[in-house]
């Protein structure tokens, strides 16, 4: 018999759903729980800052970029494990404790996501990335989405009082630039939630440093969205 999968929060930094800091239109929460303080309309970026287990973390730096999965899928959360586990079959990705400790991570944040927008289907993206996929500095046309890596260079992003400086400025912008770590998780609102509205942020550039990241990405079903799984 394997051992038992380690924690998906045993080396998260608290483990509470209440705020451990604030500022205006972000906060910084300890659990899956806090994620929802999103809804609330003064915010605009809520971070759930953790860590993963060590051991998933060099398992997947241990992978060949080909082996990670490059997958969409539109699922009800229960479907999750069902509609990913084979394309990741498919692309090679060794199964085993590892495998299902990220794809139980993955499931819980869908199902979260799902929770905190009220959407019984969610757009799952977990992508390999190894180009400068959205390099501008920009607001998301959603009203709300959640990502994470789980391998590689975390998302970008500036502060809102840079936020017109960094969209004017672009390549040229040297203000301050904030990252989120890796495995944190950060839900943001985008420019579909009011006018003026949504966190600007970009894709970390990894062309030509030899770096694949493993990025997580959910959305509300929109016009662009798969058709559900599973396709009749």
């Amino acid at each position: 018999m394997s051992a038992p999968l380690p924690s998906l929060e045993s080396e998260a930094s608290g483990q509470g759903a209440s705020a451990a800091k604030t500022e205006t239109g972000i906060e910084t929460c300890g659990g899956l729980a806090g994620l929802a303080a999103i809804n609330r309309p003064d915010r605009d970026l809520v971070i759930w800052a953790r860590a993963l287990p060590l051991c998933l973390t060099a398992w997947l730096e241990g992978l060949e970029a080909s082996c990670l999965p490059d997958l969409r899928v539109l699922v009800r959360p229960g479907d999750f494990r069902a509609a990913v586990e084979p394309q990741l079959d498919g692309c090679g990705m060794p199964a085993g404790d590892m495998r299902d400790l990220m794809i139980g991570d993955a499931a819980a944040l869908v199902a979260a996501f799902s929770q905190v927008t009220g959407s019984d289907l969610v757009d799952v993206r977990l992508e390999r990335v190894s180009h400068d996929a959205c390099w501008k500095f920009h607001r998301d046309s959603v009203e709300a989405r959640l990502v994470t890596t789980y391998r590689g260079p975390g998302t970008e992003w500036v502060r809102p009082g840079q936020a017109e400086q960094a969209l004017r400025e672009q390549k040229q912008f040297k203000g301050p630039l904030e990252q989120l770590r890796l495995h944190e998780v950060a839900v943001f609102k985008g420019s579909r939630a009011g006018t003026g509205r949504g966190i600007v942020h970009r894709s970390p550039p990894v062309a030509g440093t030899g770096q694949t990241r493993l990025l997580l990405c959910l959305n509300r079903p929109s016009h662009v969205s798969p058709e559900p799984w599973p396709q009749a």
